[in-house]
């Protein structure tokens, strides 16, 4: 499927060493993860305030940190495809890094004022309800975020870009942590007994060493 977008999507697709191609590959893959992490910002907040899980909550604001990561690749790969000029006689090619930089700070901001919210729903436990329709919402995301992953693991391997492979990684985490949540919905579900806390708690740190983690990998 990837494959078919691109021939559909990025003009010129094969020539990915010219700076503009590889610019639209950089761009297509902004603007595809925009749409889908805020698509499933929207399902996952309305799931988490409904039934009042901090969990599916913290799911939901992270799916939203994606979104708002992709828009800094989009301006990242727009900005590093601008051609040299006097000021920057090597080109603007390291604004892709800047850009990689910006995101893992994002990351590791989020994972820790989720890791906040969490420890407090621990203290001071609420009443979480779930059924199906939480159930159904969590699976199609991780089946989303499945298909992400290997969507920005091909792009970036074809243009050979460190950002979209460290969104793909991010992806595949998003993966774990929604996992987790679901895990959490199905045995409230089935026991009645109330794991949503600790579940927050363990996305929200998995996001905060995930972000630390690609700090590492980007100053490298």
């Amino acid at each position: 499927m990837t494959d078919l977008l691109i021939k559909l999507f990025v003009k010129d697709y094969k020539n990915t060493s010219n700076a503009k191609v590889r610019e639209r590959y950089g761009k297509f893959a902004g603007v595809t993860g925009i749409v889908t992490n805020i698509l499933l910002f929207m399902f996952k907040i309305t799931v988490g305030t409904i039934f009042n899980s901090i969990s599916i909550t913290a799911d939901a604001i992270n799916n939203l940190s994606d979104s708002g990561s992709s828009l800094i690749t989009l301006a990242g790969f727009k900005i590093s495809g601008k051609p040299a000029d006097e000021k920057h006689p090597y080109g603007h090619a390291r604004m892709e890094y800047i850009s990689g930089m910006i995101i893992s700070f994002l990351i590791l901001v989020l994972g820790f004022e989720l890791i906040k919210s969490s420890v407090e729903k621990i203290i001071n436990p609420q009443e979480t309800r779930f059924n199906i329709i939480s159930i159904l919402v969590l699976a199609v995301s991780i089946l989303i975020k499945l298909w992400q992953s290997m969507f920005y693991r091909r792009i970036g391997n074809i243009i050979e870009s460190g950002t979209l492979l460290a969104t793909s990684v991010d992806s595949r985490n998003d993966i774990l942590s929604t996992s987790a949540v679901l895990v959490a919905a199905i045995i409230a579900l089935l026991t009645g007994y109330n794991l949503d806390g600790y579940m927050g708690f363990i996305v929200a740190m998995f996001i905060f060493f995930s972000g630390i983690r690609l700090i590492r990998e980007t100053i490298s």
